[in-house]
């Protein structure tokens, strides 16, 4: 019996030789793009495109977090907007969650909170825990929605059992302040402390202002200090200005450090002009939600372009069989 030859590996794609092709997606190993990203960084938003362009709902998905954010592509919200609603079109629940924050804060179209709670709705009813915690949040918060506190509650609720740490943080909100549910200032601090846990931000302040309300400054002072590390640059401005408006020498001090890492050449003068009077236990318009922020880096564009290309290459075999 005549041996079947063993074809030669094709040889990487290189800037400027070959353009991408989706023959190329499947061919490679994720040894290859790992290699392809490590080495040629400035490949990653072709592949994507390409992808994106031809109707990968992971792509797209990532193409448009890019344009939101300005990281490989110029900041676009409109393009961004364009992306997640195709991806959306086309069954991904998480462009579906995106079209609704798009629609919440005005990115690429105009603010709409209605239209973002019609988009959470879905996302939440497919299941996606962010969808569950925006929904939520509008319901609580939003002004331009009709409040329901009650299924705030039941959304946070579905979101907790899947783990989401800033719904724990509201849910323990929503006890502290009988929202929805009666007041029960035991359950809020256990479930500000399971969100602290998992680095909520919020949960930490929430607890730290609620011990220090219950006379255990020590305490207070471990979860103040655990917010600051653990928040995010928009955060962390509201958690330093909340820090230093409290009567706690020590709260006021982690305030500080906090407006440090902000603005580390911050006079004491101008620092004491930025100590407001007013106690923020969680800002209305919840900054940190996902889609929603995150600082991008090649490396995590290239990781997220290994999953697009895993879904690429197992519906390349779903076509092929």
């Amino acid at each position: 019996m005549r041996q079947r030859d063993n074809p030669a590996r094709p040889a990487l794609a290189i800037p400027g030789s070959v353009a991408p092709t989706l023959a190329a997606l499947h061919r490679h190993s994720e040894a290859d793009w790992r290699r392809i990203f490590a080495t040629q960084p400035e490949l990653t938003v072709a592949w994507i495109d390409l992808a994106a362009r031809s109707g990968f709902k992971a792509a797209q998905l990532v193409l448009g977090q890019m344009h939101l954010d300005g990281h490989g592509v110029a900041r676009n919200p409109a393009a961004a907007y364009a992306w997640f609603e195709k991806a959306a079109a086309i069954g991904s629940v998480e462009a579906r969650n995106m079209v609704g924050r798009c629609h919440e804060l005005g990115w690429g179209v105009p603010v709409d909170q209605a239209e973002a709670l019609r988009h959470y709705r879905k996302a939440a009813a497919s299941g996606l825990a962010w969808g569950q915690y925006n929904t939520g949040c509008l319901l609580l918060y939003g002004t331009g929605v009709r409040r329901d506190h009650r299924e705030a509650v039941r959304q946070f609720q579905a979101a907790v059992s899947q783990g989401h740490a800033k719904a724990m943080g509201l849910l323990g909100r929503c006890h502290e302040e009988g929202w929805g549910v009666p007041v029960d200032r035991g359950l809020a601090a256990s479930w500000y402390a399971r969100g602290a846990e998992g680095d909520d931000c919020w949960s930490a302040l929430n607890l730290g202002l609620m011990l220090a309300e219950d006379g255990a400054p020590s305490a207070a002072t471990v979860w103040a200090e655990q917010a600051v590390a653990t928040a995010t640059p928009n955060c962390l401005a509201v958690i330093s200005k909340t820090l230093m408006s409290q009567f706690d020498p020590e709260l006021q001090r982690i305030g500080l450090e906090a407006l440090d890492i902000i603005q580390p050449k911050h006079s004491k003068a101008s620092r004491s002009e930025a100590v407001s009077t007013d106690v923020i236990h969680h800002p209305p318009n919840h900054p940190t939600k996902r889609s929603r922020r995150i600082n991008i880096v090649v490396s995590y564009i290239s990781g997220l372009m290994l999953f697009v290309i895993a879904s690429v290459a197992y519906r390349w075999d779903c076509l092929r069989r």
